[in-house]
């Protein structure tokens, strides 16, 4: 099963970064070449915590923004509550 949050749906994605060579235009070069293009992957801040679903525990990956966002009621075993 792949690592997706459960709730903001974020997964992992690939970006590029790129090296350039010269000097700006602006300090008086020929401007900025690129030469090299390198792939990276960018991961999320995905953790494993159990989330309280129809009185039932559910084990699901979940974002640092969504833990964050959710009310934290549904982190509690709402059969203990008082």
């Amino acid at each position: 099963m792949p690592r997706v949050c459960a709730v903001t749906g974020k997964k992992t994605r690939s970006t590029t970064t790129s090296k350039r060579k010269g000097s700006a235009k602006r300090k008086g070069g020929v401007g900025l070449k690129q030469v090299g293009v390198h792939k990276r992957t960018v991961k999320p801040n995905l953790q494993k915590r159990t989330i309280w679903v129809d009185g039932k525990p559910q084990r699901v990956w979940l974002s640092a923004k969504a833990i964050r966002d959710l009310d934290p009621t549904v982190f509690v075993n709402p059969n203990k509550l008082g």
